[in-house]
C-alpha cells in the first residue's frame, strides 16, 4: 500500500528513508495540518517562530506548513516544529488551493498573503484575511487587537504593552509561555566564523563584543551615528580591554573599516562577504552583540546571546530579548515614527556611547 497521506510521502522520488511504504516504519499520518502564513520581514520570520512551540503544544499532532518569501528559508531550514517550508511563489502556492488544511493562520498584512488566506478553505482560521472590498479584515475575534495596532499609531506608538511574541499568541488563541526563538545553526554555518577566529588566534581570554553597525536598507532611520560607534569602540578598547568584532554585510564595508583603525589592537573587521548562516555564526561567537533593530538583533535574540539593542523610529515594547541584555530608546518627541527616512536622526544619535558603554558592562 502507498501511504500517500504520509509527511515523508513525495511521490515524484522516493521519500528522504528511501523506503516503500509498505512496512515502513517511519509512516507518519498527517493529523491537523497547520498552515502558517509569514513571508516577511526576514527579522519577522525569525521572531515568529517562537509562535511554534506553542502550536506543539496546543496541536500535538499537528504538521507545520509555512508559505514564506524566499529570502527568509535559509532561516527556517531544519527546524524541528516544521513540516515544510514552502517558498511564497505562484507555482508554490498552487496546490495548496487543492491540499486541505485544519487550519490557517495569517500574520501578514500584505493583500497577497491575505487573499491566499481568505482563498484557501479551512474550517478554522486566525489572523488577518481579506473582505470583499479587498481591505484587511480578521478572521477571530482575538486577532482585533493586532488589527487596530496597524490602524491606530497612538496604540502602537504608546499605549501598546505587548511583544510581538504575545501578540501573534493572543491572535493564534494560544497560550503564552515567553517561549524563545527557534532557531540553531549547523555545523557547517559555524565552520566559517570558527576558522576565522582560529586564524587570527582569537581564543576568548577577553570579552567577545560584537558590534553589527549595519540598519538594513528599509529604515535607514535605524543607523546609529558612525561616531558613536568610533567612541564606542575606544571605550571598549581602553576601559573594558574586550576583543571587539565589527559584523555587517556589504553596505557596512566602508563603515566597519574605518572603525577598524579607531585603534591599534583589540579591533577585528570579520569581513561583508558571508551567507546569511555564515553571518550568524559570527554572532553566536560573540559574548555580547550592540545592534540597532535589525536582522542582526533577532539573530542574535535567536541564538541566545546577551543583546544591547538601540531604538530611534521603532517601537522598543515590542522586543522581547528574554532578560538578557537592554534596550535603549532615548524617546525623543518625534519617535516612533516609522519612517524610512529623516533629515536629523535625533532618535538614535540621542542614544549615548557611553550609555551602551554602561549596559554592555553591566551585562557582562
Amino acid at each position: 500500500m502507498v501511504h500517500s497521506d504520509c509527511l515523508h510521502f513525495k511521490g515524484e522520488t522516493p521519500c528522504s528513508f528511501c523506503r516503500v511504504c509498505d512496512d515502513c516504519p517511519h509512516y507518519a499520518p498527517f493529523h491537523e495540518k497547520i498552515l502558517l502564513i509569514k513571508r516577511a520581514a526576514m527579522g519577522d520570520v525569525l521572531r515568529t517562530t517562537a509562535l511554534l512551540p506553542g502550536l506543539k503544544r496546543q496541536y500535538p499532532g499537528g504538521s507545520v506548513f509555512w508559505a514564506v518569501d524566499k529570502e527568509s528559508v535559509e532561516l527556517l531550514k531544519n527546524n524541528p516544529y516544521i513540516a515544510r517550508i514552502i517558498p511564497f511563489t505562484p507555482e508554490n502556492l498552487l496546490p495548496l488551493f487543492v491540499a486541505k488544511f485544519d487550519i490557517v493562520i495569517c500574520l501578514d498584512k500584505d493583500p497577497a498573503a491575505t487573499a491566499l488566506a481568505t482563498k484557501i478553505e479551512c474550517p478554522k482560521k486566525f489572523g488577518f484575511g481579506m473582505n470583499e472590498h479587498g481591505n484587511l479584515t480578521i478572521f477571530n475575534v482575538a486577532s482585533d487587537y493586532a488589527y487596530r495596532l496597524g490602524i491606530d499609531n497612538d496604540l502602537k506608538f504608546f499605549k501598546n504593552p505587548k511583544t510581538y511574541q504575545e501578540i501573534i499568541y493572543e491572535m493564534a488563541g494560544i497560550v503564552h509561555l515567553n517561549d524563545p526563538y527557534v532557531f540553531s545553526l549547523t555545523d557547517e554555518n559555524r565552520r566559517k566564523a570558527r576558522e576565522f577566529l582560529s586564524l587570527h588566534r582569537i581564543g576568548g581570554r577577553r570579552p567577545a563584543v560584537g558590534l553589527n553597525t549595519g540598519a538594513g536598507s528599509k529604515f535607514e532611520t535605524k543607523q546609529w551615528p558612525p561616531e558613536h560607534f568610533r567612541r564606542l569602540v575606544r571605550l571598549l578598547a581602553t576601559e573594558l580591554k574586550a576583543d571587539i568584532f565589527l559584523l555587517g554585510g556589504e553596505r557596512e564595508r566602508s563603515l566597519n573599516r574605518s572603525l577598524e583603525r579607531v585603534t591599534t589592537k583589540g579591533v577585528t573587521n570579520t569581513g561583508n562577504d558571508h551567507s546569511l548562516l555564515e553571518f550568524a555564526g559570527f554572532i553566536e561567537a560573540m559574548d555580547i552583540v550592540v545592534s540597532s533593530d535589525s536582522l542582526g538583533m533577532h539573530l542574535a535574540i535567536g541564538l541566545g546571546k546577551k543583546v544591547i539593542a538601540l531604538f530611534g523610529p521603532t517601537c522598543p515594547q515590542e522586543i522581547s530579548l528574554y532578560g538578557r541584555g537592554a534596550k535603549l530608546f532615548a524617546g525623543a518627541p518625534c519617535s516612533p515614527c516609522y519612517r524610512s527616512t529623516c533629515s536629523d536622526m535625533t532618535c538614535m544619535s540621542e542614544i549615548a556611547p557611553e550609555q551602551v558603554f554602561a549596559e554592555i558592562k553591566k551585562a557582562l
